[in-house]
């Protein structure tokens, strides 16, 4: 029956007037070289992602990017970890922890941002490396996916956001608890690729937050 209540939220959450998880996704393009920008021009990014077709940014500031399509089968190890169903909200923000964690592992192993390092990593000029705008568009495209699968139950996705104004920006991807309408900030900019990101409250994350501040 909560389950039931929940899925019937979602529906009255998705009609409202900030619909952000029905509209397409757009990169964040901060390009200053005109190569760049003519080649970003000419590798449309995919609005509306499904496992088969989807995009992601890279090479800082979504200058790139890059094309990936999943197998049936390394879809399934997705679906595999909301099986049996959920029950509640931290359940489910744990699964989808380890959900992004395991689409960043495969979306890398295509894409080339498996040698991803946590924060802006520039040592030697290592490719593959993502900064926090990457970032935040990569993980609101892995949580679409879950959402249109209907993987994300008691959460619905949400829209970018950023701290720090301009002299010190960050971004992260968002979701909103359906129940509660408590925000939560999904980080993933903070650690390697292919590890689970920070899910914390969204007036936390705005106040500074970073993974030493919890220790």
């Amino acid at each position: 029956m909560k389950r039931l209540i929940v899925i019937i939220c979602l529906l009255v959450v998705s009609c409202s007037s900030n619909n952000v998880a029905r509209e397409p996704i757009e990169p964040i393009f901060i390009i200053d070289d005109i190569q760049e920008l003519l080649a970003s021009i000419n590798q449309p990014f995919i609005g509306f992602p499904t496992p088969d077709n989807y995009s992601i940014c890279h090479g800082h500031t979504c200058s790139k990017t890059a094309y990936v399509h999943l197998s049936l089968s390394q879809w399934a190890k997705i679906e595999a970890l909301f099986y049996p169903p959920l029950t509640n909200a931290q359940q489910e923000r744990m699964q989808l922890k380890l959900a992004i964690s395991l689409l960043e592992t495969m979306t890398g192993q295509q894409a080339g941002t498996y040698k991803d390092r946590a924060q802006n990593y520039v040592v030697n000029g290592l490719s593959g490396q993502l900064d926090c705008i990457d970032e935040a568009t990569n993980t609101t495209v892995y949580l679409r996916l879950l959402s249109e699968a209907n993987l994300m139950v008691f959460h619905q996705q949400a829209s970018r956001i950023s701290r720090g104004g301009l002299f010190s920006p960050h971004k992260t991807a968002t979701i909103t608890d359906i129940e509660s309408n408590i925000r939560y900030a999904v980080d993933s900019w903070f650690d390697n690729n292919g590890e689970p990101p920070a899910i914390i409250p969204l007036p936390l994350w705005k106040s500074g937050w970073k993974p030493e501040a919890q220790n």
